[in-house]
């Protein structure tokens, strides 16, 4: 039905919905509104000119009011309510408005209360839209031209109109936008109608056809000067794809509209139903902060640098970046959108089966884009917090705001992906697909739990309550699996196997218990067992020892081995008969076991050697990473050889041959492993490399065209690492003048790495100048903090400018500078640290997961470098 709109003939008294409770006042909800009513359907109709700061709503809401009550709560944030009216069985009811906080608006039935059945709310308001952080309604400025956008996940749709803002409620949604007219508007559905807009000269009132059933939180909208390519149709309903770019900025949506609709087509292919939705259009956001890309129905919004690119810049990075998170958001319009989460505690429902879906579409996409670098960093993210003490559940408990924010983390999109990677080779691919037809189907444009997606899987694989309870263990525990190898071949050659929970030396992690799936491989046989609690004996399918096993078959599945000494030294003898794969999960588990104190320095420097001659550039890679990882105060004279000897004859030589030229033949691998091994290279020493480095950034800043796109960064760092004045000048003149996002990008990580210690105090010092907005200074303090050499010294800038800091940057990210800070490693930082965030932690979003994590990872870190 369509709502109604009635107006009280005088507005109420002007209320903010973010004032205080007043004392004897009705108490708003402590965290969620609970069941007293159920909302059935919204009408909303905004007024929105991105060159003003503020906008004007009007929201009609028909509910079911389930139980007598004389004060009905919504969500809203920061809104100010001017007027509102609510009726039922045709009977008015006057209310009052009552604030509730930072999070709710309260409507107190006036001499009476509001009883069982069908009520209408009609709302007038209005609000800011957000200058600096991109939640809510926000605005950004272009090249000269405003733009506003919404983001509504998690909980900020309650920013731009009350609601009901929990996931469980999915109601039909009917947009109307009032906006300039010569702005471009657009939202989850088609338009319906557009004219003149009553009272508003020279504006244009949009009308969009009413959405499926949606939470609040996967309502869209975006207003502005964009311009706008049209992507034809694809897939099996020929759906309408556009894509929206800055003004002026078309062309660089080449990529994107090339590769969408095969995106598409694949996905729905594997799901087995056509999209969805109405339409897809693809919009552009100039600069994102603590997201890159969302997944609003009919309506994608990604950051600029992921969405658009130069002639120049659409490098094979750049496209397959691309790709992999368009799948992702892709994903989520089954995975997410049709099937939405019924609480925020199965985030990982919609996230880890989005990356691990994009992964699996970029393969199906392109065979040599197997996202072997995207995997193994996502595993290596996701092992590192998890195998803290501190770590959470990949499923876990939601009962209060932080707790919404802490499940969009590594746990969530990477140990979340990793262990449905292991899932899929149990119950094999086929009939892991056949389950999540399964569940898609039963639960479409509905919610569903983690609980309805486990049992569609196991029904489909044949799967009994055993293999619920198996899953189960991996995502409602925290913790790493870590499996000891061994081979017994004295009589009945076997494999044993002994589990544990990974625990860093100085961990109090508690033990726990899981069936793991496990599979092994023995030149081409493969054969896999399930891992409990006791030691065990895995019969090998030959009948003699193996010359070497690997006991992670294709790298992606989650758990940790750790390989007896004999067996472990065959294996790196023979590494080039892994695939690339296997040996980049093989470094990983070196690093991380390493870092915990469970492995020697001086072997997990094996290792890598072992890594550096891997035929994969891949696997080169992920070598090079676990050297520059191991740190020099940390070795002892013994590893100092072994690491010094790396270096000259492993990893220097192939720095020179490869040279910071890209050549004729190069393959995308090879590219890769040059950006990612030159500036280790010069920092490791090398004059030469660092000399070129400078005379390249000097060409670039001149000339964009004198550095390979695919290398601009790396020369940036590197010559932004040792930079003297006058390139440190011409770096910062360039970093507060380009208008280019994504070259403005590049600077600031340049300058958060200059290493002279006058000019880095002047780099830190750029992030306070009216000349920096909150989101870059915060991206700037970030690259430094995240600097293992100016680590300390960023620290020592954000104790001595902490309040002007959280003045400037973005609302919610001040706790993430304490993730970088997990790395200082000595009991003098430790105390530093403790000091100063004790307390402050308290009061940032987020804050007190984040310090509990960063100080046990520095007391895990002093715990291992003392134990060697």
């Amino acid at each position: 039905m369509r709502i109604p709109w009635i107006w009280l003939a005088a507005p109420l008294a002007v209320m903010s919905a973010a004032t205080s409770v007043a004392q004897g006042a009705p108490q708003p909800p402590a965290f969620r509104l609970g069941d007293t009513a159920t909302p059935i359907e919204y009408a909303v109709t905004l007024a929105i000119d991105p060159r003003e700061p503020k906008f004007s709503g009007e929201v009609s809401i028909a509910m079911r009011v389930n139980r007598a009550a004389p004060v009905l709560w919504l969500n809203a944030t920061n809104l100010t309510i001017d007027s509102a009216e609510f009726q039922q069985s045709r009977r008015k009811i006057p209310v009052n408005v009552v604030p509730g906080g930072e999070d709710f608006v309260g409507f107190e039935a006036r001499g009476a209360e509001f009883t069982p059945g069908i009520a209408l709310a009609t709302i007038r308001y209005h609000g800011t839209l957000e200058p600096l952080s991109t939640r809510g309604l926000f605005r950004q400025q272009d090249r000269g031209e405003w733009y506003v956008v919404s983001q509504f996940e998690p909980i900020n749709a309650r920013r731009a109109f009350p609601c009901f803002d929990e996931p469980a409620w999915k109601t039909p949604w009917r947009l109307t936008i009032d906006a300039p007219a010569a702005d471009v508007v657009v939202s989850n559905t088609p338009e319906a109608k557009a004219g003149a807009a009553a009272g508003r000269a020279g504006w244009t009132r949009h009308e969009f056809a009413q959405t499926r059933p949606l939470p609040a939180y996967l309502v869209a909208l975006a207003i502005g000067p964009f311009e706008v390519v049209d992507g034809g149709t694809a897939g099996a309903k020929q759906t309408r794809l556009r894509y929206l770019t800055q003004k002026g900025r078309a062309e660089e949506a080449r990529y994107a509209k090339e590769v969408t609709p095969r995106l598409l087509e694949l996905l729905e292919e594997y799901f087995g139903m056509p999209y969805p939705f109405e339409k897809l259009d693809s919009v552009s956001i100039p600069q994102t902060t603590n997201f890159g890309a969302m997944e609003n129905v009919g309506m994608i919004t990604y950051a600029s640098s992921i969405l658009l690119a130069t002639a120049r810049e659409e490098t094979t990075p750049f496209k397959r970046r691309y790709a992999a998170i368009a799948a992702h958001e892709l994903a989520h319009m089954w995975f997410g959108n049709l099937v939405t989460l019924a609480w925020w505690n199965d985030t990982w429902l919609n996230e880890a089966f989005a990356s691990w879906m994009g992964q699996k579409t970029l393969v199906a996409l392109n065979p040599e884009w197997d996202a072997g670098w995207t995997a193994g960093r996502a595993r290596k993210y996701a092992l590192d917090i998890d195998r803290l003490a501190s770590a959470r559940r990949v499923r876990n408990p939601v009962v209060e705001k932080g707790d919404i924010w802490a499940a969009f983390d590594s746990i969530t999109y990477n140990k979340g992906a990793a262990v449905l990677s292991t899932f899929e080779t149990w119950y094999t691919p086929e009939k892991f697909r056949d389950g999540v037809r399964a569940f898609l189907k039963r639960h479409a444009y509905s919610t569903a739990t983690a609980e309805d997606f486990i049992r569609a899987l196991g029904e489909a694989a044949g799967r009994g309550p055993e293999a619920l309870a198996v899953f189960r263990g991996f995502i409602e525990q925290p913790g790493v699996p870590l499996l000891d190898i061994a081979l017994d071949c004295a009589k009945d050659p076997a494999i044993e196997v002994r589990q544990q929970r990974l625990r860093p030396v100085g961990s109090r992690a508690p033990e726990l218990q899981w069936t793991t799936p496990a599979c092994f491989r023995d030149g081409s046989r493969t054969q896999c067992a399930d891992i409990g609690a006791s030691p065990q004996r895995v019969p090998l399918s030959g009948p003699a020892c193996p010359a070497a096993l690997v006991a992670n078959v294709a790298g992606r599945s989650y758990y940790v081995p750790r390989y007896a000494p004999p067996l472990a030294q065959q294996l790196r003898l023979r590494s080039a008969e892994l695939t690339a794969d296997e040996m980049v999960a093989t470094t990983v588990d070196a690093g991380v076991l390493a870092e915990s104190g469970l492995m020697s320095i001086g072997e997990a420097l094996a290792w890598a050697d072992a890594g550096l001659t891997h035929p994969s550039p891949l696997a080169r890679r992920f070598a090079a990473d676990l050297v520059h990882e191991q740190r020099d105060a940390w070795l002892s004279a013994s590893e100092t050889v072994v690491k010094s000897t790396i270096l000259a004859q492993r990893l220097l030589p192939l720095a020179r041959e490869l040279g910071w030229s890209e050549r004729a033949g190069d393959s995308d691998d090879v590219r890769d492993l040059r950006a990612t091994l030159l500036p280790y290279a010069a920092e490791a020493g090398d004059a030469a490399l660092q000399a070129q480095a400078r005379e390249l950034a000097l060409a670039w800043i001149d000339k964009r065209d004198a550095v390979p796109a695919t290398l601009t960064r790396a020369v940036l760092d590197t010559a932004g690492r040792f930079a003297d004045a006058e390139l440190y000048g011409r770096l910062r003149g360039l970093a507060t003048s380009t208008l280019d996002l994504r070259e403005r990008y590049y600077l600031l990580a340049a300058l958060g790495k200059v290493r002279d210690g006058a000019l880095r105090e002047r780099a830190l010092g750029l992030t306070l100048e009216k000349e920096t907005n909150g989101r870059d200074a915060r991206e700037l303090i970030e690259d430094a903090l995240e600097d293992e050499f100016n680590r300390r010294a960023a620290f020592d800038f954000v104790r001595a400018n902490y309040d002007a800091l959280e003045a400037k940057l973005p609302e919610y990210t001040m706790a993430r500078l304490m993730e970088p800070l997990g790395a200082l490693c000595t009991r003098e930082e430790r105390e530093l640290f403790f000091t100063f965030f004790k307390e402050r932690a308290r009061k940032l979003l987020g804050g007190p997961r984040q310090y509990r994590q960063a100080l046990e990872r520095i007391d895990l870190c002093i715990a291992a470098r003392n134990h060697s």
